[in-house]
């Protein structure tokens, strides 16, 4: 008997939707109106992910043994404590996934006895459809019915109560549905949290401070040579700001000292123009299923304002999303103000920041938890933006203690937290970016070729150089 031939799923197809749905039991669909002014419908997608008996790690069984060494350092008071309700992770976007790139994580939290929830952002992946396969109008883009897509969400997954965790802008969506829906939330843990349009002037201040005017002592020396590879004309000023952040994130203040130093020995251009080409990509904003930014520019550039202290000056790390707001409608004001709205909040309320965060500063997140009645603030030592991505084993441990209800209780273990190992893939980019920077220093072939460049662009000045190879010299 002759089977059937299988058919192939192009996880790319966005016609193959249907078939990925039906391969997977872990992702709902419930059907949205696009607008209060568009009635059509279209599909709205979520995963779910159901508690499992967590497994017994065997003594040093690598991540296992990491993971139990992990809640046993933080949970002396946690034991024998169960999750009392769901989790609803809403990630950082509004351009990014959340169904595909945090399947791992879900699968985690399931293993400790959670119910995970995560819904994909309309406009993205598999949520970016309408009911006749064509994309989402832009028109329907708008944060007021992006926390109507998470209330139908936490209906449809009969969930009268959820703890929120949020990260960036998913925090940003967390405190609105805190404040307007305080009966839908149990407690919230806000990561490295968005709060306004001017959350990106704090960053821009930030860093500048760090890094070109040099008033924060520990990188001073960095920043003056900075200025001085700007001045003769080493480094593009105006283009420099998103290089030194990517850096900054996953290397840390060292790994710009380090790339800053190489620029002044006459080296290091190629992992300076290396980062600089990777942001410029366009795959980093159309990557289906992990980050689409067209249909999602109206939320975060005009209605959150990205970009729009972008001011084309030194070191300015707004300078590509200033770039890009130019192609959506223009900001004009803020349509929530989380800032007059969070005292309000009577949730439960845990506050996340990494202390080497130069997207969302800790002074953003420390403003959050003063403004919010009862919030405890966890600063993460040596940590950058989002736990979410960058260290989530955090984020696991977070959402579980807020789940079990006593949250509040996990600052007084910042320093074990922060001792938990950053992600695979984090970890993969920092080590990248220190292959990358010792090959400029040490390898004796990197020298060999920047010399030999270097005697080719000195002949084509001077020509009298090209006769100096032949020269003998006894």
């Amino acid at each position: 008997m002759k089977l059937p031939a299988m058919r192939s799923v192009d996880l790319f197809d966005r016609a193959a939707q249907d078939d990925l749905l039906q391969i997977r039991n872990d992702l709902m669909t419930v059907y949205r109106e696009i607008s209060a002014e568009d009635r059509r419908l279209f599909p709205l997608r979520y995963a779910r992910a159901v508690p499992r008996r967590p497994r017994r790690a065997r003594s040093g069984s690598g991540r296992a043994s990491v993971r139990a060494a992990a809640d046993a350092a933080t949970a002396g008071e946690l034991s024998g404590a169960q999750p009392q309700v769901p989790v609803l992770l809403i990630p950082d976007g509004p351009e990014r996934a959340s169904v595909l790139p945090y399947d791992v994580l879900r699968r985690s939290l399931a293993g400790r006895g959670l119910d995970v929830l995560m819904m994909e952002h309309r406009g993205i992946g598999l949520s970016r459809l309408d009911a006749l396969g064509q994309d989402l109008p832009v028109q329907g883009m708008t944060l007021r019915e992006v926390i109507g897509d998470l209330l139908a969400v936490l209906d449809h997954a009969r969930a009268p109560r959820v703890v929120v965790y949020g990260a960036g802008y998913g925090a940003y969506l967390a405190q609105a549905l805190a404040v307007f829906h305080p009966d839908r939330v149990h407690s919230l843990v806000l990561d490295s949290p968005l709060t306004s349009a001017d959350d990106e002037l704090i960053a821009q201040q930030t860093m500048r401070a760090m890094y070109w005017d040099g008033t924060v002592p520990s990188t001073s020396t960095t920043a003056a040579v900075l200025r001085r590879l700007v001045a003769e004309g080493v480094v593009d000023g105006h283009r420099a700001g998103p290089v030194v952040l990517a850096v900054h994130e996953h290397g840390g203040r060292a790994a710009v000292r380090d790339l800053v130093d190489l620029l002044a020995l006459g080296r290091g251009q190629l992992t300076w123009n290396s980062v600089r080409q990777v942001l410029d990509q366009g795959w980093l904003q159309s990557t289906p299923y992990v980050m689409e930014h067209d249909l999602t520019a109206r939320i975060g550039y005009t209605e959150l304002g990205k970009g729009r202290h972008a001011d084309g000056g030194p070191l300015d790390p707004l300078s590509v999303a200033g770039e890009r707001a130019r192609s959506a409608p223009p900001f004009t004001s803020e349509v929530l103000d989380l800032h007059e709205l969070a005292p309000a909040i009577t949730a439960p309320t845990l506050v996340i920041s990494g202390s080497q965060d130069l997207v969302a500063p800790p002074s953003i997140a420390r403003a959050v938890a003063e403004r919010i009645p009862g919030a405890r603030l966890l600063e993460v030592n040596g940590a950058g933006h989002s736990m979410l991505d960058s260290r989530s084993q955090i984020t696991q441990v977070a959402a579980r203690w807020s789940a079990c209800g006593v949250a509040h209780l996990l600052p007084e273990h910042a320093a074990a937290l922060a001792a938990l190992p950053a992600t695979p893939t984090d970890q993969a980019l920092s080590r990248g970016l220190q292959i990358a920077l010792a090959a400029e220093r040490y390898s004796p072939w990197r020298l060999r070729v920047e010399s030999v460049k270097a005697k080719r662009e000195q002949a084509q000045v001077d020509p009298r150089a090209r006769r100096t190879r032949h020269l003998k010299v006894d």
